[in-house]
């Protein structure tokens, strides 16, 4: 990946990349919204993330030299290795500790900064993760339907929904091969999963994440709005669309498909793109052109029109 070039330097930076570490990751640590991230990263990508860490006067770990490499946060056979990197000694020291904790215990979560309730909330989906993706869970428990921080926007974050069973592995490789000039990993202003889409400590931390990023990299974060703040009509985890418009009360106004990309049926996907007015409904979703009423899909499974249109301010 192409490095990014800050508007201004930052302590002596004058480009960043947008992984190892990831960049929202990055701007919640340095804004204090974090106190640790964690991190994977290759053999050549050290002398880069040695540099930030001594240019940003951040501290880093490596748990598994101490710790070993049990535990859900290691990937022993990608050849890469794991940091923790921190603001101050004592918040790094006691991530490490907990970097054999199971992804359901909340201490982990609450070390890295995730807000209480979203900790929560994640923890309670896992034991629904083989029948109920994540995004399906968090809109379920939202209570006002419309209008969402594009902040929250996680249909494109993979990072910890995924189950590891065959079929979602290959699922996953189709999403990424459906959108193989973008990366989805990317694609994300909060690096955690919303407790819901009406989260007011997460919207708060997105507001400053993405705050940062306009400063120090407006074109990257002109980019995240764009492609986060659209309306995503969705039935399950690779199966969605983003459409170029805007949402309100159910209905979505658009002039097209946009990317990311799902993997919905082409041919509900044709009948989609024909129109350029939808009401989703409980049962159904509606496609109009205009005023004409084009095609009414239902579905064994329903969709979700999930508002992230962005503001225009």
């Amino acid at each position: 990946m192409p490095f990014l070039k800050l508007k201004k330097p930052l302590k002596g930076l004058k480009e960043l990349r947008d992984f190892d570490p990831g960049l929202s990751d990055l701007a919640a640590l340095l804004i204090g919204a974090k106190p640790v991230l964690y991190t994977d990263f290759s053999a050549d990508g050290w002398p880069y993330i040695r540099g930030l860490c001594e240019a940003l006067k951040l501290k880093y770990l490596m748990p598994e030299a101490v710790y070993g490499k049990a535990g859900f946060k290691a990937v022993p056979k990608s050849g890469k290795r794991m940091l923790l990197i921190g603001r101050g000694t004592k918040a790094l020291k006691d991530a490490a500790k907990s970097w054999l904790r199971s992804p359901t215990d909340p201490a982990w979560g609450l070390l890295l900064g995730y807000p209480e309730c979203c900790v929560r909330a994640y923890i309670e989906w896992r034991s629904l993760a083989a029948k109920t993706d994540l995004v399906n869970f968090t809109f379920g428990r939202t209570l006002k339907k419309e209008r969402f921080h594009f902040g929250l926007n996680n249909v494109f974050n993979y990072f910890s929904r995924l189950t590891g069973q065959p079929a979602d592995r290959e699922a996953f490789a189709r999403i990424r091969a459906a959108n193989k000039d973008l990366d989805l990993s990317a694609l994300q202003v909060i690096s955690w999963h919303p407790c819901s889409y009406g989260c007011g400590p997460s919207a708060k931390l997105a507001g400053e994440i993405f705050s940062f990023l306009s400063a120090c990299l407006p074109e990257r974060a002109a980019e995240l709005k764009e492609r986060l703040g659209k309306p995503v009509l969705f039935r399950d985890k690779y199966e969605y669309l983003v459409l170029a418009g805007s949402a309100k009360k159910g209905e979505a106004r658009y002039s097209g498909l946009s990317e990311p990309r799902g993997l919905l049926p082409e041919a509900l996907l044709k009948k989609i793109e024909a129109g350029n007015l939808l009401k989703a409904g409980k049962d159904s979703v509606a496609v109009f052109r205009g005023s004409r009423p084009l095609y009414k899909i239902t579905s064994a499974r329903p969709f979700s029109l999930l508002d992230f249109t962005a503001s225009k301010g």
